[in-house]
């Protein structure tokens, strides 16, 4: 049975709840959040995409991931000190 996308909602949570929980990663001096280079991309100034505009494209791309996973992952990989 295929599911029913809901615009504004990646695996039925808002993307405005993904977008605080990505803002706040970005916020925290916990975390290393830089802009990505993005070479081809014609959408960001000076080829860089924010920390959440590259996470929350990724997951609009990937439907199926579960938001709450992704980010609990995200936090896990990007803590400072935890290389």
């Amino acid at each position: 049975m295929k599911k029913t996308v809901q615009k504004g909602f990646i695996n039925e949570v808002s993307e405005s709840e993904i977008i605080v929980a990505l803002r706040l990663m970005e916020a925290s001096p916990a975390y290393l959040t830089k802009p990505s280079y993005r070479g081809s991309s014609e959408r960001w100034t000076n080829d860089y995409t924010s920390f959440v505009d590259y996470h929350l494209n990724y997951l609009r791309l990937h439907p199926s991931l579960d938001p709450y996973q992704y980010i609990s992952n995200l936090k896990l990989m990007l803590k400072k000190g935890s290389h």
